[in-house]
This record gives structure tokens, C-alpha cells and sequence, in this order.
């Protein structure tokens, strides 16, 4: 057998791909060099063969991509269709349902995803970049595509919400106006609900970007706007004026409904929670420090670090869950990154091993006006994602069957196997799923959509990486 000597393919295609112009290039002085064939038979050979391979006939282009999403920023899940979706900061977004359902696809712009909100159970997500632009993703062909952009000249995104089922799409400002997108034609309707006209017309002071938008789980006609600065207002949309307002001398975070849309709950900066009511909206009708000592009577609870999310999802049997991301003590400097469960009188503290980018709350209903019944909470980290079990009173961890966390120092070392048995792959991909390691929720993993199979190819291949 004839040894052919690739060095100008080789050279050809290093010119033309950057990105791995060190590795091929070292690698094609090691196929046509002296050293594996003694006594100087690779210069013979190289003058005795013509060589009719050139660097046109070869093209380097990606087929798959492992491993945990880089710089992660955002977070979304189809309660329906049970998938979850990843943005990050270069753009690009990646699709998990079950094991082995892992897609992947990338902004042109590269500029980072601020949001994701499905179209739930229609195959359609909405993305929201940096670059102030809205993207609608179509899901149902097999490489998602982008169907219709909607780009924000003047004003920066800040945030967005779309209610299940609906056909409008919210979208706060960093202005501190919302405006309304029609979801089917992808254009701005006419309807701002402008800053000034939400809040009191006394007040000078502009209440800050729009940090929360969400219906009311009892009538979508009702919006719920959360400003920066503390202000809410509960904005009637068809009458276009402010059922009411609230005011809170601590910056809001985020805010939850209750199911039944008679009580919100609002995040803030000082480490404290406020349930308010719809009927006395003066003031809160609770408000607590979870994680502040408590100092003497008639003294404020010491302030806390932020609460950056919370989630309040009600239970039909049970008292409902309180789930938040930071609002820690400041006199532990050292405290790892948290996510904190409180049910009942229970207070349960999950520490990370990374920064918490993101956290979402799995429900048993998508409908917004029913008892939640949570599940599981996802929660994405920095680098790793984790998905906590509810329904144990311990809260164990499911076991993570994607190949998220394929490496934790580089490769070394790579093999590649063509033609493998068709039932190779699917016993090795069982294999994560059915082998329960101690201390994992005893549950299957709850990110179950989506469908697989082993491609159009006619022989499956493995790569195996150290």
C-alpha cells in the first residue's frame, strides 16, 4: 500500500481555516516526513506518485458540538413539550429535551441573548440580543431557523413577556416604557404604555428600566409592570390607565404572581421579600429578610445581599414554594453562590459550586390561574446545569445524562470510530439514564421532549475524547 503524501492539502487547508492552522500543520509534517519510513523512502516516494489532491477538494466544517454551553445567559422551558432551551453570551443557543436531543444554533450577529421565551407547545421560541434585536425561532424543521427580527433603534431592551397562549408580546425598556409585538406578524403595534403616563403624573423622578412584566393570572387584559426604582403598577390595558400603584424604597429584582392574582410577590435589593395585595397596595401586606438576623423590637432586620429572582408557585396539598437565587448575609464573605427552598417553615439553603446565571421553576400546569404543583427547579450555573428534585423533602439532585461536563481540563487525546453497530450508540446512551448513582433523585429526568435517531448516515460513528 502506497503511502500518499497530504502536505499541500494540509498546508492548503491551514491557509484557509485559521482557527486550527497549529494542529493540521504539525500533523502533516509527521504523514510525509522521513522518520516513519527509514532509509529515505518518503523522498523517493514524493517524486515517484503525482500528486492530484489540492486544498480545493477538502473542507473543514463542524458536525457536532459536546460539552456545556459557554458563557450561558439565558434560560427558558416548554412545560408542555418538556424542553429547555440555553443562551449565551456569543450568540448562540442550545436545545436539550431528552437524552441524546441536543441541538444547537447561533445568532449571526454574535451578540449575547438577554431572554428566551418559548411559544409553548408550537415550536417557536423568541430571543431577545444585546444588540436590541427580538428574534422568532422556528423549532419544527430539523436546524432551527430565524423567521422573522424585529430591531429596537432607540431604546434598550430590558425585558420581555409573553403570556401562554397569547399572540402579544410585552417588552420593557430600559427607558422605562413597554411596548406591544404582535407575535404572528412579528410588527409593533401601536399601543406604548409610556413611563410617565404609568406612574403618578406628581412624580418627578423616573422610575428606572423595566425589570419585570407579566398578565395577571386572572385577566390578560391586566399587566403588571415592575420598575427598577420600587414602583409597580397594575396597568388595564383596554381602559390604558393604572388600576393602581405601589411604592417600595428598595430597588425590585423580580416579582411572582399567586395563582389566584390577588397577591404578588416582589425581590429586592436589600435581601427582602414583600407580599402585597391587590386590595391595600399602600404597603406590603408581608414583608421578610429570609437569611437577616432579626435585631431588637421595632428595629428593621439587618439588610442582606440582593435577592436577584424569586419564584412562588402554590401547592394544591401543601404550603407553597418560595424559591430565590442570592439574598444571603454580607458577614460571610466566603459563602458559596445559593439557591434557597423555603415551604412551609422549612428553610433549605442549596449551595453552588458556581455563580447562579439563572434559575426556572418546573410546574406541573402552563396555565398561570391553577395551582402550580412545582417539580423540579432548573438551575444554570456558570458551568454546570442542575436540576433539583422537589417532590423529596431532602431535595436531591436528578443525575445530568447530557455531556455537559465532558472535560474539566483540555483534550489530550481524541479517537474516532466509523461504522459502529446502529445498537452500540443506543446502549450507550441508555446506559447514562439507567445507571442510578447513590444520592440522585430516584426520579427520570424531567427535561424528557423532543425525539432521536441515528441520523441520515448509514454508519454511525463515535468519537472518544481524554
Amino acid at each position: 500500500m502506497k503511502k500518499f503524501n497530504f502536505r499541500k492539502v494540509l498546508d492548503g487547508l491551514t491557509a484557509s481555516s485559521p482557527g486550527s492552522g497549529s494542529s493540521s500543520g504539525s500533523n502533516s509534517g509527521g504523514t510525509g516526513s522521513g522518520p516513519l519510513h527509514p532509509g529515505g523512502t518518503a523522498g523517493v516516494l514524493r517524486e515517484e506518485i503525482q500528486e492530484t489532491l489540492t486544498s480545493e477538494y477538502f473542507q473543514i466544517c463542524k458536525t457536532v458540538r459536546h460539552g456545556f454551553p459557554y458563557q450561558p445567559t439565558a434560560l427558558a422551558f416548554d412545560p408542555v413539550q418538556k424542553i429547555l432551551a440555553i443562551g449565551t453570551r456569543t450568540g448562540a443557543i442550545r436545545i436539550l429535551g431528552r437524552p441524546g436531543v441536543d441541538c444547537y444554533c447561533q445568532h449571526e450577529s454574535g451578540a449575547a441573548v438577554l431572554q428566551l421565551q418559548f411559544l409553548v407547545n408550537e415550536g417557536a421560541l423568541v430571543s431577545a440580543g444585546s444588540d436590541d434585536t427580538l428574534h422568532l425561532w422556528n423549532l419544527r424543521q430539523k436546524r432551527p431557523a430565524i423567521l422573522h427580527s424585529l430591531k429596537f433603534n432607540r431604546e434598550r431592551i430590558t425585558y420581555c413577556h409573553l403570556p401562554f397562549q397569547s399572540k402579544w408580546l410585552y417588552v420593557g425598556t430600559e427607558r422605562g416604557n413597554t411596548h406591544i409585538v404582535n407575535i404572528e406578524s412579528f410588527i409593533l403595534s401601536g399601543y406604548v404604555i409610556m413611563w410617565n403616563k404609568a406612574i403618578e403624573l406628581s412624580t418627578k423622578t423616573h422610575p428606572g428600566p423595566v425589570v419585570h412584566l407579566s398578565d395577571s393570572p386572572r385577566d390578560e387584559g391586566k399587566l403588571l409592570i415592575g420598575y427598577e426604582n420600587g414602583t409597580v403598577v397594575f396597568w388595564d390595558l383596554k381602559s390604558k390607565r393604572a388600576e393602581l400603584r405601589v411604592y417600595y424604597d428598595e430597588a425590585i429584582h423580580s416579582i411572582d404572581w399567586h395563582h389566584e392574582g390577588k397577591q404578588f410577590m416582589c425581590s429586592h435589593s436589600d435581601g427582602s421579600l414583600t407580599l402585597w395585595n391587590l386590595k391595600s397596595p399602600t404597603r406590603p401586606f408581608q414583608t421578610t429578610i429570609p437569611h437577616g438576623k432579626s435585631q431588637r423590637e421595632g428595629r428593621k432586620s439587618e439588610s442582606c445581599k440582593p435577592i436577584l429572582k424569586v419564584e412562588y408557585k402554590t401547592c394544591r396539598n401543601s404550603e407553597p414554594f418560595i424559591i430565590f437565587s442570592g439574598g444571603l448575609s454580607y458577614d460571610k464573605a466566603c459563602r458559596r453562590p445559593s439557591l434557597t427552598i423555603m415551604h412551609g417553615k422549612a428553610i433549605t439553603v442549596l449551595e453552588m459550586d458556581h455563580p447562579i446565571v439563572e434559575f426556572l421553576t418546573l410546574c406541573e400546569t402552563p396555565y398561570p390561574n391553577e395551582f402550580q404543583e412545582p417539580y423540579a427547579v432548573v438551575v444554570l450555573l456558570e458551568k454546570d446545569l442542575i436540576v433539583v428534585d422537589l417532590t423529596q423533602s431532602n431535595f436531591p439532585i436528578f443525575e445530568n445524562p447530557y455531556p455537559m461536563d465532558i472535560h474539566e481540563s483540555p483534550v489530550t487525546c481524541t479517537a474516532y470510530f466509523a461504522d459502529c453497530p446502529p445498537d452500540l450508540i443506543l446502549v450507550l446512551y441508555s446506559i447514562g439514564v439507567k445507571h442510578k448513582k447513590q444520592g440522585y433523585s430516584n426520579k427520570e429526568w424531567p427535561i424528557s421532549g423532543g425525539a432521536w435517531n441515528l441520523g441520515a448516515q448509514t454508519y454511525p460513528e463515535i468519537i472518544i475524547t481524554g
